[in-house]
């Protein structure tokens, strides 16, 4: 049943991407209420549905994945994180929080509004991508990985294992375009961009990776 599932998924993925690598809205949202069906527990229903949907359906391992949504201050546009008490269970029993920045404090990330859907979709396949990784670890692993975010290279270094995940699922395209959107919108806080400029990949690494992505699925 699950390798039905799984080609259903893929199968989907193929038809929301053109051929200038810009995601087609419109067929995502034929295929959402098919989406929110195999992944029953999903429970976001938020106006960007859309976006959120076309990111998740490239995660296939994340079919039982248990997801809620929050509206905080927080230092950055969209945080993903395990539920607390969470971290201390067995990876696939780990239920996890996305946080929307409602951008009422004084580090104010992207309005959601402001961004492209293909925006939209690589900000919501970074989060995802997060899910991934900590699934990835044991309790301590995730433990250690909190004392190690506390440091500028441990951002870097895991903000960069979670961009490359991202484009090797074939996402690289909104990930640049989120990225080059960020760096040029004016609602951002002039600290959350020097943040974003010294943690994550920007717009020309960001390029670099598709490229060698691309050319290695050619040979």
């Amino acid at each position: 049943m699950k390798a039905l599932i799984f080609f259903f998924i893929f199968s989907c993925s193929l038809t929301l991407v053109a051929q200038n690598h810009q995601l087609d809205s419109a067929a995502v949202a034929q295929k959402l209420d098919s989406l929110k069906t195999i992944y029953p527990n999903v429970k976001y229903n938020g106006k960007y549905q859309p976006s959120f949907y076309a990111a998740l359906q490239v995660y296939p391992e994340l079919l039982d994945v248990e997801i809620e949504f929050d509206y905080r201050n927080i230092p950055t546009t969209m945080q993903c994180r395990p539920k607390p008490f969470s971290v201390l269970r067995r990876s696939e029993k780990r239920k996890f929080l996305m946080i929307f920045n409602q951008n009422m404090g004084k580090s104010r990330g992207v309005p959601l509004n402001e961004l492209s859907f293909d925006a939209r979709v690589g900000l919501f396949a970074h989060e995802l991508a997060h899910i991934i990784d900590y699934r990835r670890k044991r309790s301590l692993g995730i433990i250690a990985l909190g004392f190690k975010y506390v440091t500028k290279r441990g951002k870097q270094e895991l903000e960069h294992t979670i961009d490359r995940i991202i484009i090797w699922r074939g996402f690289g395209h909104q990930l640049y375009q989120y990225a080059v959107e960020v760096s040029k919108n004016q609602a951002i806080s002039d600290d959350y961009r020097k943040r974003r400029q010294s943690i994550y990949l920007q717009p020309e690494e960001i390029i670099e990776l598709i490229k060698i992505v691309e050319a290695h699925r050619s040979e």
